[in-house]
């Protein structure tokens, strides 16, 4: 079970997703969410891989085990959360910060199942859900309102492009390792 809900939030999973939101609201011609979203998303993912080198090169100044933040954890909350958030988005805007709710709430579900199955510790899935809530926080402040009959499109493709994906991996970890892992830091 903790499997299945953890690879809805991997990067095989979340990048289709991420692009199926632009594409549908610019298709449907909701050109600020598009862009919005497309921004965000970029940004949310230039923090992580810039968390995730730092905690690399940590690792080899300080000759301890690697940091790396949560990717699984900052894409569900941005994105699962970002959704929730949009759609919601007019209960919002008196009280802002109640958005933090369903942010944390995604983020929280899938953090726990990266901890129990040992893949990141606690320090890591907090630090991938604040750059999540951080990055849906800004969707719902910046989006603006959304076209109510979007709703019938965006789910039902976002849903389906998620089962799609669902089980499929991209070892992005690996690869920013490969990258970017110092050879040999000298003292």
């Amino acid at each position: 079970m903790l499997h299945f809900i953890t690879d809805f939030a991997d990067q095989a999973v979340m990048l289709p997703v991420m692009v199926t939101v632009v594409l549908i609201m610019a298709v449907y011609g909701w050109w600020r969410g598009a862009l919005v979203w497309a921004l965000t998303a970029v940004a949310m993912l230039a923090v992580m891989l810039l968390l995730k080198i730092a905690g690399l090169y940590y690792a080899a100044i300080e000759r301890t085990t690697i940091i790396s933040p949560s990717g699984h954890v900052a894409a569900a909350c941005m994105v699962y959360g970002g959704l929730l958030v949009l759609l919601g988005q007019r209960y919002f805007r008196r009280f802002p910060v109640l958005m933090l709710v369903p942010l944390s709430g995604i983020g929280i579900a899938v953090a726990c199942t990266r901890v129990a199955l040992h893949t990141h510790t606690l320090f890591e899935v907090v630090t991938g859900g604040v750059v999540g809530c951080a990055a849906g926080f800004a969707l719902g402040r910046a989006c603006g309102p959304v076209p109510q009959r979007l709703w019938f499109y965006l789910l039902p493709v976002v849903a389906c492009v998620a089962a799609l994906f669902h089980g499929a991996h991209l070892g992005i970890e690996g690869a920013i390792r490969c990258m970017f892992m110092p050879r040999r830091i000298s003292a």
